[in-house]
């Protein structure tokens, strides 16, 4: 089931994709160069507080690379890094993944769908270290425009395959990212 939601993703990207050099709103079509519709956008995170295991640090980051295949419809590609320190119980893990995602936007407002795998420790076994955990996230957001291209955008999204007792405190996930 996994395998076929993430080749259903990437079909629909891919088509996107290849529809924008064939279709009317091809690069020839209105102007713009390819490099004009690569999209960058960059996110990090760093916290510190006290939960269940005592106090903890983290942080994140967040390179997402896509293309505008139409002026509202962006087709892209993320890659995620975080860092875990429990210091009180001598603790430290990382997770890192990847997620390919569609994004549509209605004017400042977007709507996203991504389906993102996750490379973590296994809270669970520890004779398996680390394993993949699968996330598809739907959601949405706000883009607030900064110059020509650039954008501070903020996101919320829902995991819709959330279990209570895996990997993840929250079916949440909320950013805050740069695109330019």
């Amino acid at each position: 089931m996994k395998r076929y939601v993430l080749m259903m993703v990437l079909a629909i990207a891919f088509t996107g994709a290849y529809a924008q050099y064939n279709g009317k709103n091809s690069d020839r079509a209105d102007g713009s160069s390819f490099m004009d519709k690569v999209y960058f956008s960059g996110g990090g995170g760093f916290g510190t507080g006290t939960g269940p295991y005592g106090r903890y640090t983290y942080y994140s980051l967040l390179p997402t690379v896509g293309y505008r295949v139409t002026n509202e419809f962006l087709v892209g590609f993320n890659y995620s890094y975080s860092s875990y320190d429990y210091s009180d119980i001598g603790v430290s893990y990382s997770q890192s993944g990847y997620a390919p995602f569609l994004r549509y936007y209605f004017e400042q407002f977007f709507a996203q769908v991504e389906y993102a795998r996750i490379s973590s420790l296994n809270p669970n076994d520890n004779r398996i270290p680390r394993q993949y955990y699968d996330r598809l996230l739907i959601g949405g957001g706000f883009a607030q425009p900064v110059g020509k291209r650039g954008a501070v955008n903020v996101m919320g999204l829902y995991d819709v395959m959330y279990k209570t007792n895996g990997v993840f405190s929250s079916p949440w996930v909320f950013r805050v990212f740069f695109s330019f």
